[in-house]
């Protein structure tokens, strides 16, 4: 009973006061977790038995809490690759992406890898 006498006082105020303090409060009740995971992003040249020596966008994400990551990778061609899973805890998560060149070199990029839908790391990979 207390707690709907509270949740009533608490919706009252917001209608009396105004809008100018609804945002702090549903801005606490809505606020995702903090990022837990560890993650490493590479630029590297993975060979290949079928295609040889290619470069690849790299990426290592372990976590200790469950969690959802994404992957996005943008080239500079315009080309865009996502790549999500689920991890559960203690899992880690690894994978790349062929950068997308016929002669096997890199084309520049942007890696960004997301923690449930949060950023949490962001690497410029830059070929010579």
């Amino acid at each position: 009973m207390r707690a709907r006498i509270l949740a009533g006082l608490s919706l009252a105020a917001i209608v009396t006061v105004g809008p100018a303090t609804a945002p702090a409060l549903t801005a606490t009740a809505l606020a995702a977790p903090a990022p837990v995971c560890d993650s490493e992003i590479i630029g590297d040249e993975v060979t290949v038995p079928q295609w040889g020596t290619k470069a690849a966008a790299a990426w290592s994400v372990q976590c200790p809490e469950a969690r959802n990551l994404r992957a996005e990778v943008t080239y500079v061609t315009g080309r865009t690759v996502v790549a999500e899973t689920d991890v559960a805890a203690g899992e880690q998560w690894e994978a790349l992406d062929f950068s997308p060149s016929f002669d096997g070199s890199g084309v520049n990029s942007v890696v960004e890898i997301y923690e449930n839908g949060e950023l949490l790391d962001q690497l410029a990979i830059n070929w010579d």
